[in-house]
C-alpha cells in the first residue's frame, strides 16, 4: 500500500473511528457494529483513488449507513427463513415432500389407474388425458374432437369412476 493511502487511512481510523462505531451501532447494534466499521475502512481502501474523495469523513459515513442498510436486509430475510430457537431438533423439521412411503403409493395408485385406463376404448383415454393432463376444458375437447360437451363430460366421468373402482379393487 502506497504511504500516503496507508497515511490517509491511520489518519481516518484514529479522528473518526469511535464516532463510526456509535453511528454503526445506533444503525445495527452494538453486536454488529464493529463489524460495520471495518467493513467500511476495507470498503475504503479497495477505493481506487482514495485521496480523491473530497470528504472522507462522509464517505465513512455513507458507506456504514449503506452496510446497515444491507445489513437489515439480510436479517429480514435471514428471519423469514430460521426459527426462533437457536437449536432445532431434526425430527422437528418438517419437510414438504412426500415421504419414500407415500411415493411408493402414489407410483402404485398411477400404475393401477393407467393399466384401468388401458382397458377403456380409446376415445375415453383420449378425452381423460386432454382434460386432466393437459387441462382442457370440457368445451375445449368437445370443440377439438367435434364431439358434444356431454358427451365429452360423460366420457370424462366413465373413465375416471373405471379408474376409482379398478384401483379400489386391485388397491384396497
Amino acid at each position: 500500500m502506497p504511504k500516503s493511502k496507508h497515511d490517509l487511512l491511520n489518519r481516518l481510523f484514529h479522528h473518526h473511528s469511535k464516532e463510526l462505531l456509535a453511528f454503526a451501532g445506533w444503525r445495527v447494534g452494538d453486536f454488529a457494529a464493529e463489524d460495520l466499521v471495518q467493513e467500511t475502512y476495507l470498503r475504503f481502501l479497495q477505493h481506487p483513488e482514495p485521496a480523491s474523495i473530497s470528504n472522507p469523513r462522509a464517505y465513512l459515513y455513507k458507506v456504514v449507513a449503506n452496510l446497515g442498510f444491507d445489513h437489515h436486509r439480510k436479517e429480514n430475510v435471514r428471519g423469514k427463513y430460521t426459527t426462533e430457537t437457536d437449536e432445532v431438533e431434526p425430527d422437528d423439521l418438517i419437510s414438504p415432500l412426500p415421504g419414500p412411503e407415500a411415493l411408493m403409493e402414489g407410483e402404485l395408485l398411477l400404475r393401477n389407474c393407467l393399466a384401468a385406463l388401458k382397458t377403456l376404448p380409446e376415445v375415453y383415454r383420449h378425452v381423460f388425458f386432454l382434460n386432466r393432463i393437459d387441462g382442457l376444458t370440457h368445451l375445449e375437447i368437445a370443440d377439438a374432437l367435434k364431439l358434444p360437451q356431454r358427451t365429452v363430460e360423460r366420457y370424462c366421468a366413465k373413465a375416471l369412476a373405471h379408474c376409482f373402482t379398478h384401483t379400489m379393487r386391485n388397491h384396497g
